[in-house]
């Protein structure tokens, strides 16, 4: 396979990046993830102001000016240490500090001994270090898979789904041949299946309430949850200064058996959202606010094709 010189760029670049954080302790790792995010933030000023815009939108136009700069800066950085992590975790089995997760696993274990080989979906939105809930879930034995899809730059990509591999978490691609019949089929086993609710989707899905507004947002979730029998939890990261990190499991959101399948689906997806909307809310530095998929975004007008002229 041929590559662009762009592709083959960004992943020198990367993989430049990846192997001097490899050789450094976690804490040096994530100065150095600092320092990198610290000399890059100045150049991203659209990003950054759409950032801002984005937390006084959602906080009111109360919330001070220099609140939302210092939310936004948090938010970029949290995310060059959530990408530092996951590299460090690639060559380590564990993170040299514990996560607490003590409580949400003791809800878990609680529900799965009432629920013997029953799976279930796990809401996990992008707060905190998201990577970690699929890395430490695992390896305290849930049984955990998600569905991802590939990179525009195929070295990354096959480089990504390495690291992603390296954390014991079985991945799915969007466009395999039957995919719904194999994600139906491991819930029904007693799999977990990790997804990010927090997106918005390009085409027709589901309008949910947050912010605010109203997001369109992708029916999976939900549909899964339906059509499986399984329930729902939101687990929700939280990082504290730079190495202190928390995941509370809210739920579990079992489907109604007896309502119609469709806005059964639609009520379990805006519950998780209703969720999300609080956790933003109570801690907006915690979430990441550049993705490209902006929950807020509009559907983009849908393109019309001129009717051939007529005949004669």
């Amino acid at each position: 396979m041929k590559y662009r010189p762009k592709h083959v760029i960004e992943y020198i670049s990367l993989r430049a990046v990846a192997f001097l954080l490899s050789l450094l302790p976690y804490r040096g790792a994530l100065f150095l993830a600092w320092l990198l995010a610290r000399l890059a933030y100045p150049f991203i000023g659209r990003k950054r102001r759409e950032a801002v815009r984005r937390i006084r939108l959602v906080m009111g136009e109360t919330y001070p000016p220099e609140a939302a700069r210092r939310d936004a800066w948090l938010s970029f950085r949290n995310t060059a240490f959530t990408a530092a992590e996951m590299i460090y975790l690639s060559r380590h089995p564990t993170l040299p500090v514990p996560v607490e997760m003590d409580a949400a696993l003791a809800k878990f274990r609680a529900h799965a001994e009432t629920h013997p080989g029953l799976g279930g979906i796990f809401a996990c939105p992008h707060t905190g270090n998201w990577e970690l809930a699929g890395i430490v879930a695992p390896q305290c034995g849930v049984d955990m898979f998600t569905i991802t899809r590939d990179q525009k730059n195929p070295l990354v990509s096959r480089w990504l789904r390495q690291l992603r591999h390296a954390g014991e978490l079985e991945l799915l691609f969007k466009g395999e041949p039957n995919l719904l019949r194999k994600v139906l089929s491991n819930l029904r086993k007693g799999k977990y299946l990790a997804m990010m609710p927090d997106l918005r989707s390009k085409t027709p899905g589901v309008p949910v309430r947050i912010f605010g507004g109203v997001a369109n947002t992708y029916p999976g979730l939900g549909e899964f949850s339906v059509q499986a029998k399984v329930p729902v939890f939101l687990a929700i990261m939280r990082r504290d200064g730079w190495t202190r990190h928390t995941m509370t499991l809210l739920g579990p959101w079992p489907p109604d058996p007896a309502a119609d399948k469709k806005a059964e689906a639609s009520r379990l997806l805006q519950q998780v959202m209703d969720e999300i909307d609080r956790t933003v809310r109570a801690a907006p530095s915690q979430w990441f606010w550049y993705n490209s998929r902006w929950l807020l975004d509009p559907l983009p007008e849908a393109r019309t094709t001129p009717s051939p002229p007529s005949a004669g």
